[in-house]
C-alpha cells in the first residue's frame, strides 16, 4: 500500500509535554496500520528553540532516528547528550525522555512508538 506525501496527515503540536513551541508531526504510517502494536510512525520536526518537554512511556517504547540536525536529549533524567544525524536513541518501558533544538537549524527525527 502506498502513502503518497501529499496524502500525510500532518498535525501540529504546541508546547509539547510542557515543552516550547510548535512541533510537527508528519505521520508517515497512520495507526490502524501498526496492527495494535504501536501508535505512530511519524516524521517530527522541532525548529530551533523548541522543545518537547520531559515524559515517560508506560507499556511501550520510543526510538528516534535522526534524520537531519541535532536535539539536546535528556535520558531518564540520568544525563543528557546532543542526538545528530545518523543518530539512533531507544527510550524503554517506564523510562523517560525529552528533548530540545538549541541549533541554529531544524532537526527531523523518525519517530516510532511500540507497544510493550
Amino acid at each position: 500500500m502506498l502513502f503518497r506525501k501529499q496524502d500525510q496527515k500532518v498535525s501540529y503540536r504546541e508546547n509539547m509535554r510542557d515543552g516550547q513551541g510548535t512541533i510537527m508531526f508528519n505521520e508517515l504510517l497512520p495507526k490502524q496500520f501498526l496492527n495494535g502494536k504501536g501508535r505512530l510512525f511519524s516524521l517530527i520536526t522541532v525548529e530551533p528553540g523548541c522543545s518537547i518537554g520531559f515524559h515517560v512511556h508506560e507499556n511501550e517504547s520510543e526510538t528516534y532516528y535522526v534524520i537531519e540536525g541535532s536535539l539536546v536529549y535528556n535520558d531518564n533524567n540520568e544525563k543528557e547528550y546532543v542526538i545528530q544525524e545518523g543518530d539512533c536513541v531507544y527510550n524503554g518501558n517506564m523510562r523517560g525522555h525529552s528533548v530540545r533544538n538549541e541549533g541554529k537549524s531544524k532537526a527531523v527525527v523518525l519517530a516510532l512508538i511500540l507497544f510493550m
